[in-house]
């Protein structure tokens, strides 16, 4: 009876333990969010001591599963982790898994993480907060996206949250994770592009080893690609180098040799290509985006922080802020408004709605300049004062306050009515 009541007792542990038949989409969802149950409980380390956390396995299952482990041939137990009902070692599922597609595993900060002095390691010559956390696979291919080793380096102390150790608890886990999301994921779980997840581009041939070894002569390091990482509060906003970024350095004509040049398709692509290059390879080609109204309302997307003007624009540095982009393209290039008549007839008007645009490349030293001085309409300055004035005046009364007041000027001869 004592045996009985034992197996009774499992079995009821394991009947209130089961996920729900849909459990391939949410088993974190049931037994974190519906049982509450620890992280640590089923994430152990996989040695002593080791802040790297291994893939529940049977060890961890059988604590609450010992029913369904002990019944032989248990498809809908097994199937939960493997892909056939008699399983081996070798058929684990990948983790998460729906629709073939990879979610963002964790939440992380590049801005609050990059170092704002961009310090380089001696060793390796590369950006220290870059190499320190992602490291370059034995071919010198793929930077890794870095795992809890890397985090361990500052979040093991005691004083740094979320605290990383082989002891931690779902407290810290939540830190960065958010499990149930990644079963679920919504619009503000982002899925990682099959490349990303991979590392692997169709017929795409690229090394960041080759890139960074070219740092000291050609000024490169790992923002010059990455621009948007710096500002990056979140992973969901980061996006892969597009082929701009690639324009910026390799089209055809700028110094680097032919034979790293766009015009070379066996540089980047494993496939023997001919024809005229792309628009998208060709930095003399005008984008799409480019339209006359483009021209004039261009100044959100020149602000962003990852702007690719730089590419086909000369006067922009690649390196300058986004703020500063906008000054060294308008220095030397007048805005397609400015014509001959902005500056006798137009310029005050638009000066009166939006003085902040004004400002984006003059001073007001440079309209006291001008201002400061007799408009050509007053003169001869008698015969305009003694009545040529007031058909201007009752045309665009504005225009004559841009420099007088009625109290200072017109109260002299004129009484308010």
């Amino acid at each position: 009876m004592r045996h009985i009541a034992i197996m009774l007792g499992v079995a009821v542990i394991w009947l209130a333990a089961a996920p729900p038949s849909n459990a391939q989409t949410a088993l974190h969802a049931y037994h974190a969010t519906k049982l509450s149950m620890d992280c640590k409980t089923c994430h152990v380390p996989v040695k002593q001591g080791s802040v790297t956390l291994s893939r529940p396995g049977h060890q961890q299952c059988v604590t609450c599963h010992a029913m369904a482990f002990r019944k032989a041939d248990n498809p809908r137990i097994c199937q939960e982790c493997h892909v056939a009902s008699k399983p081996t070692s070798a058929d684990l599922l990948p983790y998460p898994r729906f629709k073939g597609q990879r979610p963002l595993l964790t939440e992380f900060s590049h801005a609050r993480h990059v170092d704002t002095l961009a310090r380089v390691d001696s060793s390796t010559g590369f950006r220290a907060d870059c190499s320190h956390c992602h490291k370059l696979t034995d071919d010198g291919k793929v930077a890794a996206l870095p795992r809890h080793a890397e985090c361990a380096g500052c979040h093991s102390r005691p004083e740094i949250r979320p605290h990383l150790s082989a002891a931690s608890t779902t407290r810290d886990c939540r830190g960065c994770h958010a499990p149930e999301n990644i079963e679920r994921p919504t619009q503000v779980t982002r899925l990682l592009p099959t490349q990303a997840a991979s590392g692997v581009w169709a017929n795409i041939k690229f090394s960041h080893l080759v890139h960074l070894r070219a740092k000291g002569q050609e000024k490169t390091d790992c923002i010059t690609c990455h621009r948007s990482v710096p500002a990056s509060a979140n992973r969901a906003s980061l996006s892969l180098p597009v082929m701009l970024d690639c324009v910026g350095c390799h089209e055809t004509g700028r110094r680097l040799g032919s034979q790293f040049q766009m015009s070379n398709c066996g540089l980047c692509h494993a496939e023997r290509l001919q024809g005229a290059l792309p628009a998208s390879h060709d930095g003399n080609v005008r984008p799409p985006s480019h339209n006359q109204s483009f021209r004039i309302h261009h100044q959100e997307q020149a602000g962003l922080a990852d702007a690719k003007c730089f590419a086909c624009h000369s006067s922009v540095s690649p390196n300058a802020a986004a703020g500063s982009q906008c000054v060294s393209c308008h220095q030397v290039t007048r805005p397609a408004s400015h014509t001959a008549r902005w500056r006798d007839d137009i310029h005050g008007r638009y000066a009166a709605l939006d003085r902040v645009a004004c400002a984006t490349c003059h001073t007001a030293d440079y309209c006291s300049r001008c201002h400061n001085e007799l408009p050509r309409t007053h003169v001869p300055l008698a015969l305009f004062k003694n009545g040529a004035h007031a058909r201007p005046a009752k045309l665009d009364q504005r225009a004559c306050l841009t420099c007088h007041t009625f109290e200072s000027s017109c109260a002299s001869c004129h009484r308010r009515n």
